[in-house]
């Protein structure tokens, strides 16, 4: 595995513990994937996280390893995932964090809250989220759920989306969190209407035929990133989900192309992983 770390391992984690974000900022740190911690109000979040070892069925595994083990008493208000693929709801993530920090709540698609108790997380630490239904997390933060269509827009037997993003409000900046999606008329609407939106983090390694062949859900590519970037006027767009999978990833120099080419006026950032960035109102 190539070391792509920026930052690692305790200091790391000491600096997502002790940084502080006064009101109107947030702090973003990249763990690679779609997988990002947020803090704002104090409040400490893990957006998709994924810190443990993979190996996929064509044994495959990550481009480069975790920042650290998902055992190691992660400071973490929330653990929040998108949907139930591995690289973004994993229980070898999940259940060492559960164990090791009994403050942490864990927020899921509703139709995969029973993955978390059947495998020993107590129910009174998962929330299922609904597409629309907002909820109050500590420090006046507010988690809005956004369908996502993963390829397509799917739901279980309830009509609950299997695949979800999140708008996170808090202190005067809201941060979009794509999971992974396609853009759609619809997820554009539902966006401006929960505008306007400080940072947006989009997938951007798109998908083909081979790699649907292979059963892996398209995403938006890097020029369809940049055109929803433009279309919700977000302030900064970050990209996600080039990296870690083989098979599976895109050069990120194609959305800052796009980005260049589409809507020159507007702000991006590609992280390096444990990178920290900084965002002002």
């Amino acid at each position: 595995m190539a070391e792509r770390w920026y930052k690692k391992g305790k200091a790391l984690r000491d600096e997502i513990s002790c940084a502080t974000a006064e009101t109107g900022r947030a702090l973003l740190w990249f763990l690679g994937q779609m997988s990002f911690v947020v803090k704002m109000n104090g409040v400490i979040v893990y957006l998709d996280p994924f810190l443990n070892d993979f190996t996929d069925e064509t044994g495959a595994g990550r481009a480069y390893g975790p920042p650290f083990l998902p055992d190691s008493g992660l400071s973490a208000d929330y653990f929040i995932c998108s949907h139930n693929h591995a690289d973004h709801l994993n229980l070898q993530t999940l259940l060492p964090q559960a164990q090791t920090n009994p403050k942490t709540h864990f927020i899921v698609p509703r139709p995969f809250t029973g993955l978390l108790t059947d495998a020993g997380i107590d129910g009174s630490r998962v929330t299922g989220a609904q597409a629309g239904v907002a909820l109050e997390l500590d420090g006046g933060l507010t988690l809005t759920p956004v369908a996502a269509a993963h390829t397509a827009y799917e739901t279980d037997k309830n009509g609950d989306d299997l695949y979800l993003g999140y708008v996170l409000n808090g202190g005067g900046c809201r941060i979009y969190h794509a999971g992974d999606t396609v853009v759609t008329p619809r997820l554009v609407e539902t966006l401006k209407g929960l505008g306007p939106l400080n940072i947006a983090v989009l997938p951007v390694n798109g998908g083909d035929w081979e790699r649907a062949g292979r059963g892996i859900a398209a995403n938006m590519t890097a020029e369809d990133a940049a055109k929803l970037a433009r279309a919700i006027d977000a302030d900064l767009t970050v990209p996600a989900h080039y990296d870690l999978l083989g098979g599976n990833a895109v050069n990120p120099s194609f959305f800052a192309e796009a980005m260049y080419r589409l809507c020159p006026s507007k702000k991006y950032h590609i992280f390096a992983p444990g990178e920290c960035f900084r965002y002002h109102v």
